[in-house]
């Protein structure tokens, strides 16, 4: 019986390297961006504030936060594309592109703009980008698959705490709206860089079949 090639096949090498390149480098740039913007805005709690409001209108932030979110975004639809673009999964080229589309979507539509536009764009990335994650543990074929399903089911069952127990003493008495938001977030760009590094060393000569 032939064995079917999985999505990482050798003749997708240079497809894998954009991915892993598109990937690494969102990830990266938003970690940056985030902190930087953290810095700059007056008087700013990681416990109280959420990263949105860093992007919000009016905001001197958001002059280059709202960009870096876009951009992170766009690399993820990206990434998610030409890594399953000749793939034949469909399902799962359009699992992994809809969390760069939320991403973008409330990029475009800051809080303080349209808080319902907002929350759906990061419903749209926060859940599919959740399971995304966990499910890439069936593609990964090293030890960071481990923890690409860690974190995966850690930010998961954060989106459920976030979204079910928003206001309750569970969120807003422990990590507050701030913290409870970046142990969704923050699990997405550890993933996004791991996949990252590990889909360019698959694309570089004599490593696509491994």
């Amino acid at each position: 019986m032939t064995k079917r090639p999985g999505i990482f096949a050798p003749r997708r090498a240079s497809d894998i390297k954009l991915a892993g390149a598109l990937f690494c480098f969102g990830g990266m740039e938003i970690i940056l961006m985030l902190t930087l913007a953290e810095a700059l805005y007056p008087g700013y709690s990681v416990h109280t504030n959420t990263i949105s409001d860093l992007a919000a209108v009016g905001r001197s932030t958001a002059l280059f936060f709202d960009p870096a979110i876009f951009v992170w975004g766009l690399s993820w639809l990206l990434g998610a594309y030409f890594l399953f673009r000749r793939s034949g999964r469909r399902r799962s080229m359009v699992l992994n592109m809809l969390p760069g589309a939320g991403v973008m979507l409330a990029a475009l539509s800051p809080e303080n703009v349209s808080l319902a536009v907002h929350s759906i764009g990061a419903i749209v990335a926060f859940i599919p980008g959740a399971i995304a994650m966990i499910l890439s543990y069936r593609v990964i074929r090293s030890h960071l698959r481990y923890f690409a399903l860690l974190l995966g089911l850690l930010s998961l069952t954060s989106v459920g705490i976030y979204f079910g127990a928003y206001y309750s003493p569970l969120v807003q008495q422990t990590l507050g709206s701030g913290g409870a938001e970046r142990i969704i977030v923050y699990p997405i760009i550890l993933w996004m860089i791991g996949l990252g590094s590990y889909l360019l060393a698959l694309g570089e000569p004599n490593e696509g079949s491994q």
